[in-house]
C-alpha cells in the first residue's frame, strides 16, 4: 500500500509539474516579420511588382481602390495576382480623404457615403477576386474619419464601425511603429511609414526596429517604378530578394499577419492528462475558422529526464514536428481538439 501511494504521489507531481506549450511568435518560431503592402490599384503593382514577387517566390497585399481604371480596366490581371498567393485587399471605391489635393474630398462626405465607398469595395472584391478567407483594409491617406471637422470625432468611430462590418483588419498610413502580438490594435494597424524614393538600403533600415526586437514590420509602397510616392523597380526587387534569402523572417501577406496573432492570442491550451512517459493538452479554438485559418506553431519543453518525444495532434502523430535541443515545435491546424506528447525510448 505504501509503495503504490508513494507511486501515485510521483506521478501527481509529474503531471503538475510538466508545462504546457506556449505558442511561437511567428509561425515556425521564425524571429520576426515582415509585409508588403500595396495602395491604390495602379498600373505599376501589376507591371512591376507582380514580377518581382513572382520571381523571389513571397507574397504582397494589394490594397485596392475598386473605382481605379486600372483596377475596372484589368480585373484578370488581379485575378491572376491573387491566383498567386498575393492578398487582394480594400481602400474604398474612390479613395476619399481629408487631404485637400485628392478628390473625392472625404470633408464632404456623409455617413452613408462613407458607408458605401466601403460595403461597395469590399462586395466588388469578393465577387471578382472570390477570396472567403476574409477581407482586410487600408485607410485612404492614413485618414481615420470623414466629414467636417466639428464631425470628425463622431465620424472616427462610424468610419471604424463600417469597415468592421466588412473587413477584419486595417491598416494605418504615415502612423510609424512596429507591432508585437501584445500590443495590436487590430483596426489601427501602424506601418513603418514613408517609403518614397528610398533605396533598398533605406528601407532595410525602416526594417530593423521590427527584425531585431522579433516583430511586425509593415511597409507601405504606392507606385514602383513609377507614378505617384514611387520607390524604384530596383529598391523593391532587392528587398524582395534579402527577404527571400532570410527564411527566419516570416514574410506575410498583411491578413496573415493578422490571422495568425489573433489565433495566438484567443487558442487555449488546457493540460488533460499526464504521466511520467506521456502528457495530453485540450485545445479550444474560439476564432471564426473561415477566416482565421492559419497553423499555430506551438513550442514545447520537455520535462526533466525526457530526451526526445514524438507528438500527435487528435491522436494522428504530427507530420513535420522537429525538436531542437530540449524544445520540440510543432504546427497545429486551426480546429484541432487535442495534441499528445510521448517520449521516446
Amino acid at each position: 500500500m505504501t509503495r503504490f501511494l508513494l507511486f501515485f504521489y510521483s506521478a501527481l507531481c509529474v503531471a503538475q509539474t510538466i508545462p504546457p506549450p506556449v505558442v511561437a511568435t511567428w509561425p515556425g518560431d521564425r524571429t520576426a516579420a515582415i509585409s508588403l503592402t500595396f495602395d491604390d490599384a495602379v498600373a505599376t503593382h501589376l507591371d512591376n511588382v507582380g514580377p518581382i514577387l513572382r520571381k523571389h517566390g513571397i507574397h504582397g497585399t494589394f490594397f485596392v481602390s475598386t473605382g481605379s481604371e486600372d483596377w475596372r480596366k484589368r480585373i484578370a490581371e488581379w485575378k491572376q495576382l491573387a491566383s498567386q498567393g498575393n492578398e487582394i485587399a480594400g481602400h474604398t471605391v474612390h479613395h476619399p480623404c481629408l487631404l485637400p489635393q485628392i478628390e473625392p474630398h472625404a470633408q464632404s462626405y456623409t455617413p452613408a457615403m462613407m458607408e458605401a465607398e466601403i460595403r461597395d469595395s469590399a462586395q466588388t472584391i469578393l465577387i471578382e477576386i472570390g477570396d472567403r478567407r476574409g477581407l482586410t483594409f487600408a485607410y485612404p491617406c492614413g485618414n481615420m474619419s470623414f466629414g467636417p471637422p466639428a464631425e470628425q470625432t463622431r465620424n472616427a468611430a462610424l468610419y471604424q464601425r463600417y469597415i468592421a462590418e466588412h473587413f477584419f483588419a486595417a491598416r494605418n498610413y504615415g502612423w510609424v511603429g512596429t507591432v508585437s502580438p501584445e500590443e495590436l490594435s487590430i483596426l489601427s494597424v501602424p506601418d513603418l511609414g514613408y517609403t518614397v524614393d528610398r533605396d533598398f538600403r533605406e528601407l532595410l533600415e525602416m526594417a530593423e526596429p521590427a527584425l531585431h526586437n522579433h516583430r511586425w514590420g509593415i511597409f507601405t509602397f504606392h507606385g514602383v517604378g513609377g507614378q505617384w510616392l514611387a520607390v524604384s523597380t530596383d529598391a523593391l526587387d532587392e528587398l524582395a530578394g534579402y527577404l527571400a534569402r532570410h527564411p527566419e523572417i516570416w514574410t506575410a501577406t498583411f491578413g496573415d499577419g493578422v490571422r495568425y496573432i489573433q489565433e495566438s492570442k484567443a487558442l487555449g491550451i488546457r493540460a488533460a492528462k499526464s504521466g511520467d512517459r506521456e502528457a495530453r493538452f485540450d485545445l479550444t479554438w474560439p476564432l471564426d475558422a473561415k477566416t482565421y485559418d492559419l497553423p499555430v506553431t506551438l513550442k514545447w519543453t520537455l520535462p526533466e529526464g525526457w530526451s526526445s518525444a514524438q507528438a500527435y495532434i487528435e491522436d494522428k502523430e504530427a507530420t513535420g514536428a522537429r525538436q531542437a535541443g530540449k524544445v520540440l515545435l510543432v504546427d497545429v491546424p486551426p480546429g484541432a481538439a487535442s495534441l499528445r506528447f510521448i517520449a521516446k525510448p
